[in-house]
């Protein structure tokens, strides 16, 4: 029985630890320099391909997207109607400010 119940306290153990590298290993690092692939598409240039480093840097940065929208310094580039279409292109998703 006390083998059984040291064992199940290190299963445990085990599951949290792996549970904790998990939330860090899926943490995202908000830096809007990676958009910058983009710059070019959300001004009126080319729509990227979805496989793009444009699309890539777009779909790992997602997560940042409302912070992003929200600075007046970035928002308005993610506001621009090309970056709608670059989004879309990337199957992403630009949210509204009013809404994050």
């Amino acid at each position: 029985m006390k083998t059984s119940c040291v064992l199940l306290a290190m299963m445990v153990i085990a599951a949290t630890i792996l549970t904790m590298e998990v939330r860090v290993g899926m943490a995202v690092d908000c830096d809007v320099l990676k958009l910058m692939p983009c710059l070019s598409s959300f001004t009126g240039g080319p729509i990227p391909a979805p496989n793009s480093s444009c699309c890539q840097n777009l779909r790992a940065q997602q997560a940042c997207f409302c912070d992003y929208v929200k600075d007046p310094a970035y928002g308005r580039f993610l506001e621009m109607p090309a970056a709608h279409q670059v989004a879309q292109a990337c199957s992403v998703t630009i949210p509204n400010p009013n809404t994050c």
